[in-house]
């Protein structure tokens, strides 16, 4: 009995997933984290079947910190700066958003829930989270408006606003390409069973794994499933 098995494993070794949804839907927007340096994202000749779209937003990382001595002093400097940039943030074209995988919008109902840290220098208070902007047609006129308020956000006694880490993508509600991703490997697999003749047919599993994205190029996300066929006679 002839077999032949195309695993989409060109890509599940050159790049670690971004991430991957757990059991659940997620209907929010996450983080896509790159795995390569820009100059080396995904390749196009991957043997591995997925979808390759256009990311929703460019997050930047910044932290709000403050070296006052007193740590109620820090903190209270740290809120007033903090309030100030979500004021400013709809009028700059950008929001401020929290979380390592989901993100949350911050509003100034919810911006005192986030938690201090503290800084690497002592008597340093911190708040890390991220300045998003859409992907209006490149990541650099998103990395603009993102410059340009970090830079409008005034400073609060001896609060400041830094960046805090490289610019990188999110995508909202990944598992609504599932259907999609699907179809594709259904043709890639019918299509390699061809090849064999008509009294070939194809296996397909995996396609109920984890979904699993990844940065493909400065503005673009690569979603897949790591699927699994298997051609084998009729």
């Amino acid at each position: 009995m002839m077999r032949a098995y195309l695993i989409g494993a060109g890509l599940l070794l050159a790049v670690s997933p971004a991430a991957a949804q757990d059991n659940s839907n997620i209907e929010g927007e996450v983080v896509v984290t790159a795995q390569r340096a820009s100059a080396d994202y995904l390749s196009d000749e991957q043997t591995v079947v997925g979808l390759r779209r256009t990311a929703d937003s460019a997050i930047q990382p910044v932290q709000f910190t403050s070296d006052s001595r007193d740590e109620d002093m820090r903190k209270r400097e740290i809120h007033a700066m903090l309030e100030a940039a979500i004021r400013r943030a709809d009028s700059a074209g950008v929001e401020l958003v929290t979380g390592e995988f989901e993100l949350t919008k911050l509003t100034l109902a919810n911006f005192k829930d986030l938690v201090f840290g503290r800084g690497q220098r002592p008597d340093t208070s911190e708040i890390e989270l991220y300045v998003k902007a859409s992907l209006a047609g490149s990541v650099g006129s998103a990395q603009g408006r993102i410059d340009n308020f970090i830079k409008a956000v005034p400073p609060n006694g001896r609060a400041l606003l830094e960046k805090n880490g490289e610019i990188t993508l999110t995508i909202i509600n990944p598992d609504q390409y599932r259907p999609e991703i699907v179809k594709l490997v259904a043709g890639e697999a019918l299509k390699t069973a061809g090849v064999f003749g008509p009294d070939y047919g194809v296996e397909v599993a995996g396609l109920n794994e984890q979904l699993i994205w990844a940065q493909a190029s400065p503005t673009e996300v690569f979603l897949y499933i790591p699927y699994r066929f298997t051609v084998r006679p009729k």
